[in-house]
């Protein structure tokens, strides 16, 4: 068997992995594109990705079910109300159900409700540019790339102070529910504790939205529950935590990685003032060369043969939307960073198919409207090294981002 270097192995939770994680992928799409790892099927060709994202027999409900056998067998018990939040979050679900409730959440990214939030988003851009008035060098991801979607959510539901702190204090630990190949019984019990909060929190501002209490958030999605405000209280808080679990961590990568990508190509930067780029295009190459989701996980619901191989009910498939996004066989001279190209939109950042990001829309324009608001200012470029954060197996974000206007 022909040697391979232990740094070109497919290994996301080796230390080495992240700093070579697209030389591992070059290698396993040319080596081992479709490769098998106890129960779970390891896709990195940009095809077989968008296939399995598309393909039916694959399913994205198996997520809460693995993480519920998982509380059962480190003997922790997932309560009534619980099992119904984790359950009912939408990018668990399939079938006519999916379909229903991503129609009712679909409300708060169109019409007027759409037309508010791009509002809220620009005053809270230009918002946190205020705030660095006071200084021409910043960290770009713990002063504006994590501020921003903090400052929006918090905008958006119109939360009290004391539901701000438990958001602020919770949301990282949600993160199992994107990465289960992180589980541990202190990740796990940690999971419940924040689950536990974020749900008390919601129902009580669910409740104060019944006796008067407004938000832009509850009067949009009032409208995509067709003015059913029992349907809504019920869905209420799975949809906070929904957004949450789609939002915060992966449009905070976004705005970093985007920010990242503009401070070493300030030549990028000029283009958008002269009008000759979009800073639209930016975000688009963004979204493929520096995917903030890098895999998604979906599981066989029924026998199926997929490319070649007969694939078993309970088998897991590991779809790396990051190394799709490389392909060079879909993307010429994949390994640049080219704003514009052809067929930017056939990026799989944002997946593919019935379980395509709902919010994708939202994640794209936040992060290209503080790049705006950051490009009036002056050119970013970088004052030192950034550093990419290891804490997810799943998420590619910067840990720190130093930075400086000039």
């Amino acid at each position: 068997m022909a040697y391979v270097d232990k740094a070109l192995r497919f290994n996301p939770a080796s230390p080495v992995f992240q700093d070579n994680l697209h030389n591992v992928y070059h290698h396993m799409r040319n080596h081992q594109p479709v490769a098998r790892i106890g129960k779970t099927w390891v896709l990195t060709r940009y095809q077989d990705v968008f296939q399995a994202l598309k393909e039916r027999a694959f399913i994205s409900s198996g997520i809460p079910e693995d993480l519920h056998a998982e509380l059962k067998k480190a003997s922790l018990s997932l309560s009534p109300s619980l099992r119904s939040l984790l359950y009912g979050i939408v990018l668990f679900e399939d079938g006519g159900v999916h379909r229903e409730h991503r129609l009712a959440l679909q409300a708060l990214f169109s019409g007027e409700a759409w037309d508010a939030l791009t509002d809220l988003v620009s005053r809270e851009s230009h918002s946190l540019m205020a705030e660095l008035t006071v200084t021409h060098a910043f960290d770009g991801i713990s002063q504006i790339a994590a501020p921003l979607w903090g400052k929006l959510f918090t905008a958006w539901l119109n939360l009290p102070e004391e539901l701000q702190e438990v958001v602020a204090q919770e949301k990282s630990a949600i993160r199992l529910l994107l990465d289960p190949s992180a589980i541990d019984k202190q990740g796990l019990e940690r999971l419940l504790k924040a689950l536990t909060h974020l749900d008390e929190a919601f129902s009580q501002l669910a409740q104060a939205h019944t006796k008067g209490y407004d938000s832009l958030f509850y009067r949009s999605l009032l409208k995509g529950y067709r003015g059913d405000r029992d349907a809504l209280s019920e869905r209420f808080s799975t949809d906070c935590v929904t957004m949450l679990i789609g939002g915060s961590e992966t449009s905070e990568a976004l705005t970093g990685n985007l920010l990242y990508m503009l401070a070493q190509h300030p030549d990028l930067q000029e283009r958008v003032r002269n009008h000759s780029l979009r800073m639209k295009d930016i975000v688009s190459e963004t979204m493929r060369f520096e995917s903030p989701l890098q895999m998604g996980r979906r599981r066989v619901a029924a026998p199926v043969e997929f490319l070649g191989r007969e694939l078993n009910v309970g088998d897991n498939i590991l779809l790396c939307l990051g190394s799709a996004n490389r392909d060079e066989t879909v993307f010429e001279d994949a390994a640049r960073f080219i704003p514009g190209r052809k067929n930017a939109q056939r990026q799989l950042g944002f997946g593919a198919g019935a379980h395509q990001c709902i919010g994708q829309l939202l994640a794209q324009f936040q992060a290209e409207n503080l790049a705006m608001a950051l490009n009036h200012h002056g050119h970013i470029i970088l004052d030192g090294e950034a550093k990419w954060s290891k804490q997810s197996l799943i998420l590619r974000s910067l840990e720190s981002l130093p930075v400086k206007i000039i």
